[in-house]
């Protein structure tokens, strides 16, 4: 084996490690991950692309995984309660504890399509943690509020949730929790409106 690849490596482990990345512990997913966006990185920054760099691809990919992983964890925590779900919890959490509103701001704010969030609320109506009332001013619509069973379920789980987050960032340093929340924000910011409008029509535009 050449020197100057051995040279090569050991530069590329020192900038892996400066990255945050673990040397003693090596994953190589995780370092060929990091190679690849770095690579990528520096070609794009070299020769500016007219369309999305590939990068976006991955960024998309460990997205979806996240939100598969905290369904992992999310099952564990939920086994043993009435809660059945991360959006069961999210309903329960933007009710707690004496909050009464539309079903439709419910779901908005859960990010929740109709169809599916209709279900869950009909489910959490069914098991007496939500009960209706009549809007005030608001013929049309219903306000829903959790009942005494729904704010003890969410009491319930806390702790479960509490650790789950605790799981999901990882090994992340303070700094690296506030730019990745940072960037989480911009992100959500960027596609809750979107959601929102629902326009199909700009929606396959978008999607093209």
């Amino acid at each position: 084996m050449g020197i100057d690849f051995i040279r090569t490596l050991l530069d590329l482990a020192e900038a892996y490690e400066a990255n945050g990345g673990d040397t003693a512990m090596l994953d190589p997913e995780d370092f060929a991950s990091w190679l690849i966006t770095r690579r990528r990185t520096e070609e794009t920054v070299a020769t500016p692309q007219k369309e999305g760099p590939p990068v976006n691809g991955l960024i998309a990919m460990y997205l979806s995984f996240m939100a598969r992983y905290a369904q992992f964890y999310g099952k564990r925590v939920f086994r043993q309660s009435v809660v059945y779900s991360e959006d069961d919890w999210g309903v329960l959490v933007s009710l707690y504890p004496h909050q009464s509103l539309k079903k439709a701001d419910v779901m908005r704010g859960c990010i929740m399509e109709k169809s599916s969030g209709s279900e869950v609320l009909k489910r959490l109506l069914k098991q007496g943690l939500l009960h209706e009332q009549p809007h005030p001013t608001d013929k049309r619509s219903k306000l829903i509020a959790l009942t005494d069973a729904g704010r003890t379920a969410f009491e319930s789980v806390q702790h479960g949730i509490y650790k789950l987050s605790e799981i999901v960032v990882g090994d992340l340093t303070e700094a690296e929790k506030n730019s990745l929340l940072h960037t989480l924000h911009k992100l959500h910011r960027f596609h809750k409106p979107v959601f929102e409008q629902s326009d199909e029509a700009h929606l396959e535009e978008m999607l093209k």
